[in-house]
């Protein structure tokens, strides 16, 4: 009996113990306890009922590494915040410098040191890409999020065009969502943070673009007068979308002696290897080709879409996509290639807008187009492989090869169209050993006519009155980044000196890619 009390004493003393710790069992407020003070802002006090507040800042991003230096060169890679898979750097007239990260876009202003990783739901970028495993499901699950960012242009001080890689290529019959995504956006920097102007939805809305014309009822009014097709998702029912949906190479026209065509965007897509956004719409006289269709809002003063395609032997249609993509400066013309032909677009040079069904003039040279390294333009099978374009000041155009070198172009603008045969004088370079001759870029230095060349197999060259200069090469004791292969290569030409900016991408070997950044002489 005696442990049975002692046990009973033990339990009895604890549950006083709990009483008196816990006030007697009192959910009321100590007279000593702070009173909360709710007064309707954010951070919410405690005690107080929740509001919806704004979510908290993110952290400041973690310190970056200085960019490492060698030979008079700069490199930006994944220690100095960038992200792995870089496919694009670009200045705009301000020297404010934007690189195309993949995954995210990064922005830096000349003299700044580090890159700054945009936020992209503050800035506003579109968000247009869903899980590509539903490219078939129109009502896709997933959330929707910017497409990944593959290609950027400066334009005007605190302005930089940025393309996405959208879902898909240039299927029809892929989800609705899918044929809208990627495209490209308008931004502006002020010094600070990144801004949303406007979304470019490389499109033609319903009533503009006929593939086949038929005034058989009609004979009295021109052929292409009169569209034949009435079915419901033709071009001409339902508009024409989803071809430049991937773009892979943006040019700005900073040519200020032509006010009109200044600031014309020319993008290079998968399919749509040539569209325009044009700057002056009002001033072109354009035609409002939307007439309130909400759906086609974002295509306004787009011109869609150009490409120097063949058709197969076997049947078919070789679109290809954009791998070239430059401005005469002599005749204010663009010019671009899909791997397999190059053309340029003359007209746009003569008329203000295209017509009233997307018509900006014929192609120049025509079908089969043309080719600088050898092979028959008529020979369906022949592919020049493209990979890049560039003009010097005095119309010289330079052509980079996948396989072949680079090529000298001398053009007779005016036999582009009447004498194709002989409109180009064409000399061709082999690249320096060792890089299988695979120009993978091209670039024409605006400081003295020199032209860089990215290599397929990764580094880069710099070729100048017929040779290959040391010094335009990777430096010794240059990041392995250096040695990645390069994607672009661009100029801020409006810095003194320029800077010469070259955008690499990864490899297995050598790991991820980077920005090569390049000021001497």
């Amino acid at each position: 009996m005696r442990g049975f009390w002692l046990a009973v004493g033990l339990v009895a003393g604890a549950a006083l113990a709990a009483l008196t710790a816990c006030g007697s069992g009192s959910s009321k407020a100590k007279a000593s306890d702070p009173v909360p003070v709710c007064d309707g802002s954010c951070p919410v006090a405690p005690g107080c009922p929740p509001l919806p507040c704004p979510a908290p800042p993110p952290p400041p991003p973690p310190p970056v590494d200085p960019p490492a230096a060698a030979g008079g060169f700069t490199f930006y890679g994944e220690a100095q915040g960038l992200t792995a898979d870089v496919s694009d750097a670009s200045a705009d007239e301000g020297g404010n410098v934007y690189v195309a990260g993949g995954s995210a876009l990064f922005v830096k202003r000349r003299d700044d040191r580090d890159f700054v990783r945009v936020d992209p739901a503050a800035a506003g970028l579109t968000a247009s890409c869903h899980d590509p495993a539903e490219i078939a499901v129109e009502a896709p699950q997933s959330p929707a999020v910017p497409c990944p960012i593959i290609s950027v242009a400066g334009a005007a001080a605190g302005v930089a065009v940025v393309g996405y890689r959208g879902v898909g290529s240039d299927y029809d019959y892929d989800a609705e969502w899918a044929r809208r995504s990627g495209g490209a956006d308008v931004v502006a920097f002020d010094g600070t943070r990144v801004t949303l102007q406007r979304h470019v939805f490389i499109a033609s809305p319903p009533g503009v673009i006929c593939e086949h014309w038929d005034n058989t009822n009609y004979p009295q009014v021109p052929w292409n007068s009169v569209c034949g097709e009435t079915w419901s998702d033709s071009t001409w029912v339902s508009g024409r979308r989803g071809k430049g949906r991937v773009v892979h190479r943006i040019v700005v026209n900073h040519d200020a002696t032509r006010p009109l065509s200044q600031g014309d965007v020319y993008l290079g897509a998968s399919h749509a290897v040539l569209s325009i956004l044009a700057a002056h719409p009002e001033q072109r006289g354009w035609l409002d080709y939307i007439k309130g269709d909400a759906a086609f809002a974002d295509s306004f003063a787009v011109f869609e879409h150009e490409h120097p395609a063949i058709t197969g032997s076997d049947g078919r249609f070789l679109t290809g996509e954009s791998t070239g993509l430059a401005l005469d400066p002599v005749a204010n013309v663009p010019w671009f290639s899909n791997e397999v032909r190059t053309a340029s677009l003359p007209d746009y040079a003569t008329m203000n807008r295209p017509s009233w069904n997307g018509w900006w003039g014929s192609m120049a040279p025509v079908t089969p187009h043309a080719t600088f390294f050898g092979g028959d333009p008529a020979d369906d099978t022949y592919w020049d492989n493209v990979s890049g374009l560039t003009f010097c000041g005095d119309g010289t155009l330079w052509v980079a090869s996948a396989g072949k070198g680079i090529a000298r172009v001398g053009i007779d603008r005016a036999k582009t169209v009447t004498d194709p045969a002989n409109a180009f004088s064409v000399q061709r370079i082999d690249l320096p050993a060792g890089t299988g001759n695979q120009a993978s870029a091209i670039a024409c230095d605006p400081s003295d006519g020199s032209i860089w060349v990215g290599f397929g197999w990764g580094g880069f060259g710099r070729y100048k009155d017929g040779a290959w200069q040391a010094s335009g090469t990777v430096p010794q004791g240059a990041p392995k980044m250096a040695w990645n292969p390069v994607r672009s290569i661009q100029f801020d030409r409006w810095a003194s000196p320029r800077i010469v900016y070259i955008a690499h991408g990864p490899s297995l070997k050598y790991g991820a890619g980077g920005v090569t950044v390049y000021a001497g002489p």
